[in-house]
């Protein structure tokens, strides 16, 4: 759905993919997901929005999230009542902004 109309007019992108994040901003990438990546620029105003990197640990909660769409294979929406116990603690890590350890 076009940024516009969920009512955003400014859109902060993060990525944990550097390679995705040039491919977006530079050009380039694999011929296959070129329509897509037209489309994320089309969606994206660069000179009004904003792309950057952020390590994975950075965010768990999108990683989560990315992770199990990618699982799923299909669209699925959670409620603020329905979410997952994991999600709901790592949205509390994440708003009091404690930090979180990359593994070893």
């Amino acid at each position: 759905m076009p940024p516009l109309r969920l009512g955003l007019s400014v859109l902060w992108v993060e990525s944990d993919s550097t390679l995705a994040i040039h491919c977006i901003t530079k050009g380039g990438g694999p011929w296959h997901i070129q329509a897509t990546l037209r489309h994320i620029r089309h969606l994206l105003a660069l000179d009004r929005d904003t792309i950057t990197h952020i390590f994975r640990e950075g965010n768990q909660v999108a990683d989560l999230l990315a992770s199990e769409g990618w699982d799923r294979r299909y669209y699925y929406e959670y409620s603020s009542q329905d979410l997952p116990r994991r999600h709901r603690s790592l949205v509390q890590i994440d708003r009091f902004g404690l930090p979180t350890v990359r593994g070893l």
